[in-house]
């Protein structure tokens, strides 16, 4: 009966992919709508940006989990049980007895040790928040060891506050791979990284059954998943970039769940009773990033100017009303360390913009090239350009994608959002205020201040204590230190509001949950 079941979805799914608007989703498919641009690969070992991570966390489990709705309380998932040694130096999992990988091979310990060897080995962006820890491919392999066939040690190579080191476990990532069927398939020494961009060697609840680039993405139940079988026999992940069309296709019925819709979709979208929209908080910003490899805009007098040439207010209630809100600290509202209130510290003041350029040599203004980071930063983009313009900053528009210029400093001016998944004051001071060596050879692309080429030693010193210290009173004090030196700085990263991430549903959908880390998981979601 299973068979004929799994016939009958696969069945369903080619019409859904080959006819997007032909009929409603079978009750037994989820589909999704969301935007697959720029995932080549979907290897753990080489991503960590939001949509790949969920598609990730899907195929492959990790040590520990949190819940969409508890981002303090680790849970476990593959490890059910873990201990710190009282020196602070060496984590101690224990792992489950009944998880297979889609092989049929059992999870052993020895497969989570070379996961997490591998991702350091690799050194792609899925490295970026375990190597923080002080791991490299020299001396990962002696620190992460497997005691025995159910017991994972970590030591770790400097001093470091634990939870954050298991909060980084929890990333998809960090997604534990079956490491005798990836390197059956290893190709030049590159530890099955080719033949996992479009195959999967996971325990989760889903295994990989295709991939096409910027097309979409079908995953299959594993019938023998520890945590029972998943209620969807498939998932579809399809790629609709273009928002109207997405709104039409969830309005049909043709798609379940909706991601990265525009405001004036998510608008119309959110007076139709079918619909249910989940406004979920991130852990990022939208911000304006000047280069300081730019001498113009290396003066303080340039960068305060842009604190106010940015009518926000007036964007706050429809191009941001779900995308985000005001926030112009660096510290995500309610973590450790964030202030009370943090919405107006930079208002839109043109005369004074004008005033502060004047200072700085500019008269008669100040014109630049202003880049948005891809499609989505656009508007924002936009309303920017218009403001300055009163406010005496001549912004000359080119969209596109230019997150990598972005990551290689190749730009001027450029409006930006951010994310992090780590859920931890910690995970954004890295992006904003850390930049330990601001050379062009240094390439520290993860790194949003060294995007923006600046180095603050005072900065970089309270980053290194937050991560060491383990009394929550003093990371507490420590963050608030931080925020107020970087607020007055006139940092070249100018924030203005948090990001929110909004998912739309059909209200038939129950179980599905966006999650700040970007781990959504579908094992749980049923379709009414």
């Amino acid at each position: 009966m299973l068979r004929n079941l799994l016939a009958t979805a696969a069945m369903a799914s080619a019409l859904i992919v080959a006819q997007p608007s032909l009929a409603e989703s079978p009750p037994n498919i989820l589909v999704i709508g969301t935007n697959l641009t720029g995932i080549r690969t979907l290897d753990p070992a080489q991503n960590n940006a939001r949509t790949v991570s969920e598609l990730i966390s899907n195929l492959y489990d990790n040590l520990v989990q949190l819940s969409p709705d508890d981002l303090k309380t680790l849970k476990p998932m593959l490890a059910t049980k873990w201990s710190v040694s009282d020196d602070g130096n060496v984590i101690s999992l224990t792992l489950r007895d009944n998880a297979v990988f889609q092989s049929g091979n059992p999870v052993t310990a020895e497969d989570a040790a070379w996961s997490i060897q591998r991702v350091i080995k690799m050194g792609q962006v899925g490295s970026t928040d375990i190597a923080l820890w002080g791991f490299t491919p020299d001396n990962v392999e002696k620190l992460v060891r497997a005691k025995d066939e159910r017991t994972l040690e970590i030591e770790l190579p400097r001093p470091v506050n634990t939870d954050l080191v298991l909060y980084s476990l929890a990333g998809s990532s960090i997604g534990i791979v079956d490491k005798k069927t990836v390197l059956s398939h290893e190709a030049n020494g590159d530890l099955g990284g080719a033949w996992l961009s479009a195959n999967s060697a996971g325990s989760g609840p889903f295994a990989l059954a295709q991939w096409r680039p910027n097309d979409v993405a079908i995953f299959n139940a594993q019938k023998a998943y520890w945590g029972g079988a998943a209620a969807m026999a498939r998932v579809v992940a399809r790629h609709i970039p273009e928002s109207g069309n997405l709104r039409l296709q969830l309005e049909a019925g043709d798609v379940d769940v909706g991601q990265y819709l525009a405001s004036g979709d998510l608008d119309a979208l959110s007076t139709n009773k079918e619909m249910v929209i989940d406004n979920v908080p991130g852990l990022g910003f939208y911000y304006i990033a000047l280069n300081q490899k730019d001498p113009d805009l290396q003066k303080p007098k340039v960068r305060e100017a842009f604190q106010h040439a940015f009518d926000w207010k007036a964007i706050s209630g429809n191009i941001m009303r779900y995308t985000g809100f005001p926030w112009q600290s660096m510290i995500p509202r309610g973590m450790m360390g964030a202030p009370d209130e943090a919405a107006s510290r930079y208002d839109y003041d043109p005369a004074k913009a004008k005033q502060l350029l004047a200072e700085a040599g500019y008269p008669n203004g100040l014109k630049k090239v202003l880049n948005p980071s891809g499609a989505a930063t656009l508007p924002f983009a936009e309303a920017l350009q218009a403001s300055a313009r009163v406010a005496g900053l001549d912004l000359d528009l080119v969209p596109g994608e230019f997150t990598p210029a972005f990551r290689e400093r190749k730009y001027e001016v450029l409006l930006g959002n951010s994310g992090a998944r780590l859920p931890d004051p910690f995970a954004v001071a890295t992006q904003y205020a850390y930049n330990p060596d601001n050379s062009d050879q240094a390439r520290l692309g993860s790194y949003y201040l060294w995007r923006a080429g600046m180095k603050v030693d005072e900065l970089n010193a309270l980053v290194d204590q937050s991560m060491k210290e383990r009394d929550t009173g003093k990371r507490t004090e420590i963050f608030k230190k931080m925020d107020s030196v970087y607020s007055g700085m006139d940092a070249p990263l100018v924030i203005f509001f948090q990001r929110t991430d909004p998912y739309v549903m059909r209200s038939g959908v129950k179980g599905y949950h966006g999650h700040t880390t970007w781990s959504t998981r579908w094992h749980d979601v049923t379709k009414e």
